[in-house]
């Protein structure tokens, strides 16, 4: 089953200390690229966040951010009542040498140096309490992420397997019509080497038209070509329900497609080929754009 390289998950852990958020975001890209953001007092989570993600994933675009959201304990505030008290009379004689009469407003005060002292739980408390639901929720995140990727990868797959049946169709009419076209083309050919013949003054012989024929024939046949093709597309189809193909596997098949496309394109005089042709490389361009996010 194909996996697309585009995913997104949101997870949430809470805590005695604080709710804790992961959150997994990815686009395609041609090699792995893990951009990770995490506060500092979980920093050492960066290398566990890292094998999780390369464990489900070879390819892709890849943000990590973790935030939490503290709860007071944490950084309980205190008022120091003695700090405040020496401030608030300092200021109070100081208004009555200017005969200022208003009352203090002990609030404005909380923000001067030393009235209020906060007590954080050190570093070991915190990995002591956070480290199992931290690296549960980077198990969960990742698990959601990569689910979700293979959701989309499933919707992908569909309409690639789709797009190859349309261009099964699209070659077997494009070898109906060669059919015909192939015998117009000997015909001409024929008559154009006997012209040619006849201008020079020499006779036609059948052996030597049949051998100007061989020598063209790799000009005008396009039996190789078509052949190509179905072995490449049966190859893709054998290989896009393996868990382990990779989307470059599957972008090289659908260029080597492609290029015998072209040929034949360039080869063929018959009108009803080329646009039919036309036809088969517009839907190899959809299924390339869609291996482009496939990991």
């Amino acid at each position: 089953m194909l996996k697309s390289m585009t995913g997104f998950s949101r997870t949430l852990e809470n805590t005695d200390l604080g709710s804790i958020s992961l959150e997994v975001s990815s686009v395609n890209h041609r090699n792995q690229e893990i951009n990770i953001r995490l506060p500092r007092e979980l920093s050492r989570y960066e290398q566990n966040v890292q094998e999780r993600i390369r464990e489900v994933s070879r390819r892709g675009k890849i943000q990590v951010r973790i935030d939490i959201c503290w709860d007071s304990c944490v950084k309980a505030a205190s008022i120091e009542s003695g700090v405040l008290k020496q401030y608030a009379e300092e200021i109070q004689r100081i208004r009555s040498e200017m005969g200022l009469k208003d009352e203090i407003a002990l609030e404005l005060l909380l923000n001067l140096p030393g009235v209020v002292s906060s007590e954080q739980l050190s570093q070991d408390n915190l990995e002591g309490i956070l480290d199992d639901p931290v690296r549960s929720l980077i198990n969960r995140g990742v698990c959601e992420w990569d689910k979700m990727r293979s959701i989309e990868g499933e919707h992908l797959q569909s309409a690639i397997i789709s797009s190859i049946e349309d261009l099964r169709k699209v070659l077997l009419s494009i070898k109906e019509k060669w059919v015909n076209a192939r015998d117009n083309a000997l015909q001409a050919h024929k008559d154009r080497v006997r012209q040619v013949l006849d201008n020079s003054g020499v006779a036609a012989d059948e052996n030597r038209v049949a051998q100007e024929i061989v020598l063209l024939g790799d000009k005008w046949d396009i039996s190789e070509e078509l052949a190509r093709t179905t072995s490449h597309m049966d190859k893709f189809c054998g290989i896009v329900h393996n868990d382990e193909v990779s989307g470059k596997t599957l972008d090289f098949l659908v260029q080597e497609m492609n290029r015998e496309m072209n040929t034949i394109a360039s080869k063929v005089q018959d009108a009803d080929i080329r646009w039919i042709s036309v036809e088969a490389k517009s839907l190899l361009e959809s299924i390339r754009e869609q291996i482009q996010n496939v990991e």
